[in-house]
């Protein structure tokens, strides 16, 4: 593995993948250390006060690896939060407005159905201007599968 620190950018860098500004809590290395360097074998530490420091192991800069790993997490995370987020709720609500309109004919004062089918068609629109806020999938999933679970079931 190859490592490099810079903890006054934040920045850790492993195998050629960079994160800078991470959010992980980088006090454990000394406040003196600008960068560390490390090829898999050896390295070197640079000091912002003193010579450079040849290592032939990474000792308590191990800990990075996991920062680099941490950080990783939490930005993929971060990524499912934002794509599930506005574009696909934006989207399926567009869809589940659009479902509404088809069916308004069925609970106009002139509609052909009878008492019982419309009470049924009643149910079935409450049900989707409920489902924003009784949801279980992601908005992705509501948008991209009408068969979810969540989406009520059109009367027949």
């Amino acid at each position: 593995m190859k490592l490099t620190i810079i903890p006054s950018e934040k920045a850790i860098i492993k195998d050629g993948v960079g994160y800078d500004s991470i959010e992980q809590d980088l006090s454990w290395i000394p406040a003196n250390v600008y960068a560390v360097q490390w090829d898999g074998s050896k390295g070197e530490i640079e000091y912002t006060d003193k010579d450079n420091e040849a290592i032939t192991e990474l000792g308590i800069y191990a800990q990075a690896s996991t920062d680099f790993d941490n950080e990783k997490t939490r930005l993929e995370e971060a990524a499912k939060t934002a794509e599930d987020a506005l574009p696909y709720e934006v989207l399926f609500r567009e869809v589940r407005n659009s479902q509404l309109k088809d069916c308004d004919w069925t609970v106009t004062v002139d509609s052909p159905l009878t008492n019982v089918k419309q009470t049924e068609w009643k149910t079935y629109r409450q049900a989707l201007r409920d489902l924003p806020s009784n949801k279980t999938g992601t908005w992705r999933e509501l948008y991209s599968d009408r068969s979810h679970s969540d989406w009520p079931t059109q009367p027949t």
